[in-house]
């Protein structure tokens, strides 16, 4: 059967060495394009037509196969997958985006686990799910996972700059921070814009929401929730933002990036222990202020440059003894140190959005909580915990490589390759499917009323609605965000004043 498959598809595309490239996909089978009386001329008959036609329907066919599936009919069509120092961040950010979909389908579909172990509601009689339980809890409770994704961000926009800067390389600097910033905004609206425009048309289908009067109606509703999306000036105040609601993370990402950039720029010129310093009392101040994602994104750049600091010196000692540079003994003390952060950060992760004050472990944290997130209360408390723990994860997968192996396999990979499209996705696939397929799922697993029920329900929901979602992702990954990402780079070339 799969030898068969790739024969077919064999036959359809030349064999290539090539990364995709919308014209592997193009709906003509030939490049060229022929007139009616050139057609008459070459002598094209009524079946080379119909066989032109089902070669394009076929290559459409391919187009909308998930990429792994076209990996394995076709590997000549990609590049063999390559390894980073910083891969396993993208890993890190594309299993943080699945369980992001994890988390909003068990808030919306299964939200009794949403409680912790123990702590149902009064007028719930069914017995916790050990799913429920600190640690497991980290598979579906995602609210730490946007925090993660803003210190991954930190750190992925500042890599290169301070690399620059510790070269004293302040012209290239200058270039980096430049094309950064031309480009930052195009990055995160385009494909958002196109997302949400989907959204309109399913509201206009009638697949969700309520559609408005007419059509013009309802784009303009849509222009201005757009314009909504891209007011990056609230700094971290949340926003439920009209046609998909979790897009609220976009105009915080985009006024971070802004001031990090700034950031990095004031103080590029720094000695290397003052710029630490300095960005140190940055964080703090704005962790003072409750300007939580400020601090994530800061510390982002802290950790990168601690990275560097680090392969600075194992490149300048690399032909010393170990011996004469760092025992064995005082490293493993230091992997055990990052490994125990990592399963604090795992812990805090599973911060109850209720009850936390009830539940073991939280209830000591809370009163932790330092001013303004304590006097502010409600979710504000997490977020302060919440950014202490994205820290811990992100500079543990930095120090320790046996957590950084979890996120370098190809499953990993491949999830950090779609992950801006899985987080813009997951949303309104889950708002057509769920309410649909959901009542199905339940009346197999027996229902709401008993812990059997529950379970199979969560673990059948995830899986049959994660099967269009991730689909979805790809074909959007393929289609819409990367194609954003080349126009970008387009677009900020030919703004550019040339250089002689």
């Amino acid at each position: 059967m799969d030898r068969s498959l790739r024969s077919l598809v064999s036959s359809i595309f030349p064999t290539s060495s090539r990364s995709p490239n919308p014209n592997d996909y193009a709906l003509l089978g030939t490049t060229e394009q022929s007139s009616p009386a050139s057609s008459i001329l070459l002598g094209e008959t009524k079946a080379d037509s119909l066989t032109h036609s089902r070669l394009s329907l076929l290559r459409f066919v391919f187009f909308l196969l998930p990429s792994p599936i076209q990996r394995r009919l076709r590997p000549g069509l990609f590049k063999p997958q390559r390894l980073y120092p910083t891969s396993y961040l993208d890993g890190l950010r594309g299993v943080a985006s699945l369980l992001v979909y994890f988390c909003h389908f068990t808030e919306g579909n299964v939200g009794w686990y949403m409680n912790s172990y123990g702590l149902s509601a009064e007028d719930d009689n069914v017995a916790s799910s050990p799913l429920q339980l600190p640690f497991l809890r980290v598979l579906y409770h995602g609210r730490i996972m946007v925090h993660i994704f803003f210190v991954i961000s930190g750190f992925v926009l500042s890599y290169k700059p301070l690399k620059l800067t510790r070269k004293r390389d302040y012209v290239n600097l200058h270039t980096t921070l430049s094309s950064s910033i031309f480009r930052r905004g195009l990055r995160l609206f385009l494909p958002t814009t196109m997302s949400t425009f989907m959204v309109m048309l399913f509201i206009r289908f009638g697949w969700i929401g309520t559609p408005m009067p007419t059509f013009w109606a309802q784009f303009w509703d849509w222009t201005n929730a757009v314009w909504r999306i891209t007011y990056s000036w609230n700094w971290d105040i949340t926003q439920n933002l009209p046609y998909d609601v979790h897009l609220w993370t976009i105009p915080i990402e985009m006024g971070h990036s802004l001031l990090l950039f700034v950031t990095i720029c004031g103080l590029s010129r720094c000695k290397t222990w003052l710029r630490l310093f300095f960005l140190s009392s940055i964080m703090l101040y704005c962790l003072k202020c409750q300007h939580w994602a400020a601090f994530e994104f800061l510390g982002g750049a802290l950790i990168a440059e601690v990275g560097l600091i680090q392969d600075a010196r194992a490149e300048r000692d690399a032909n010393k003894e170990a011996a004469d540079l760092e025992p064995a003994a005082a490293s493993k003390g230091w992997q055990v140190f990052w490994m125990i952060n990592f399963v604090i950060a795992l812990f805090i992760a599973g911060w109850p959005n209720n009850g936390a004050d009830r539940t073991p472990g939280f209830r000591y944290l809370v009163p932790l909580t330092p001013d303004p997130f304590f006097s502010t209360g409600g979710d504000v408390i997490s977020f302060f915990w919440y950014a202490l723990g994205s820290l811990q994860v992100v500079i543990a997968c930095q120090q320790v490589p046996a957590i950084q192996r979890l996120f370098t396999s190809s499953f990993a990979q491949y999830l950090a390759s779609i992950s801006y499209a899985l987080y813009l996705m997951h949303g309104p696939i889950l708002d057509v499917l769920a309410h649909r397929w959901m009542p199905y799922i339940w009346s197999i697993g027996g229902g709401a009323d008993h812990f059997w029920g529950r379970l199979f329900a969560w673990f059948g929901g995830i899986f049959v609605l994660g099967i269009p979602i991730i689909w979805a992702a790809d074909v959007f990954w393929r289609a819409i965000d990367t194609p954003c990402v080349e126009f970008a780079r387009w677009f900020e070339g030919i703004c550019l004043v040339k250089e002689d």
